[in-house]
Formats: structure tokens, sequence, C-alpha cells
């Protein structure tokens, strides 16, 4: 659906000879990745008003979509099953904080982040076997990283101390714990793919 959609906006472009047709395969691609950020994006804010966790999710989204575009992972095979992973890690995540007394386990949240970045330091990051990244595009990312991190968890570590809105700052800290299960998969799955050559 998503193909067909980026193809008849590309195909547009074309017959209006706003582009080249040697370009229609690229912005076909970019069309068809819009399209899926836009669907993921929504299903997470629908399921945000679900649960009425509207600023919670948006507070999720911005560190998660920010970190994720250069940390790499586990990708899933298709578009329909990423979705559903991601809206399924979202859900739990609700219920996870829906379940727990953040005041009463910062610290056990401090320590879940300070290994998350530890662990994000040292993987990401990990390219997709159809996206791979040169030497100079991994340490670019790789300082991108570090700083956004960093950043994060200023901010998490901070908000907990102050007990500072960190019903929703907490959203911060679970988006990058979502990051590290999505570089420990990927990581897995490249280790299985070895051994069976």
């Amino acid at each position: 659906m998503f193909k067909k959609l980026a193809y008849k906006f590309a195909n547009i472009l074309v017959n209006n000879e706003v582009i080249a047709n040697d370009d229609l395969e690229i912005y076909r691609y970019g069309f068809e990745t819009l399209i899926y950020f836009i669907v993921n994006i929504s299903v997470a804010l629908l399921i945000g008003i679900i649960f009425d966790k509207f600023i919670h999710t948006i507070m999720f989204l911005s560190c998660y979509c920010t970190l994720r575009q250069f940390t790499g992972g586990y990708h899933a095979r298709n578009y329909t099953e990423c979705t559903m992973t991601f809206a399924v890690s979202y859900i739990l995540i609700i219920m996870i904080t829906n379940n727990i007394d953040i005041y009463r386990v910062k610290y056990l949240l401090i320590i879940l982040l300070l290994i998350s970045m530890t662990i994000i330091y040292k993987v990401a990051p990990l390219e997709h076997r159809n996206k791979p990244l040169s030497i100079n595009e991994k340490m670019k990312y790789k300082k991108i990283i570090k700083k956004i991190t960093l950043a994060i968890a200023i901010i998490v570590i901070t908000s907990l101390m102050l007990n500072v809105i960190s019903d929703y700052i907490i959203y911060f800290a679970l988006a990058m714990f979502l990051i590290v299960i999505l570089l420990l998969v990927q990581i897995m799955i490249n280790y299985l793919q070895k051994q069976s050559i």
C-alpha cells in the first residue's frame, strides 16, 4: 500500500515535469519512507490518546525518533511488522509506567539509564544491511549519539533527583531503553546469521 501511494506521488511529479524520470525511484523511496514515518507517528499518538498519555507520547517520540535515526538496530522485515512491533512495544512501556512508582525506583532507573548509555556508546551506530555507513558517517553519527544521550541523561537524572515532571521525563529514558533492546536484538540476529554460514 505504501509503495503504491509513493509511486502515485512520484509519478505526479514526473508527469508535471517537476522531477526527471530518472529520479523517479529516489523520490518514490523518499515518499514511501515519509508515509511510513507519518503512519508510525500517528499510531503512537493514537495509542497516547487512548491511554491518556498524549504529552508522554510526544516526549517519547521526540527522544526516540531523534536518537533512532543515528543508532540503527533491529528493523522489521516489512512495514506492517514494524508498525505492529513498535505499537506493542509502546503499549508495554505505557503499562510498565502505569504500574510502577517512579519515585520509589528512581535510583534503579538512573542505573538502567547509565547502563543504556554505555551500551549505546559501545555498539551504535549499528548499520542496516540495506544502508551501509562509511567510516566518516560512523564517526559523525557516534559524536551525535554521544551528545544526544548525554543530554537525555542529564535531563532525566536532574528531573528524577529534583522530583520535577518525572512522570513525563521518564519517557525519555524509556525511549533509550527501547533503542538498546533494538540494538541488542540486531546484534543477536547478526551473530546467529554468522553462525549459520
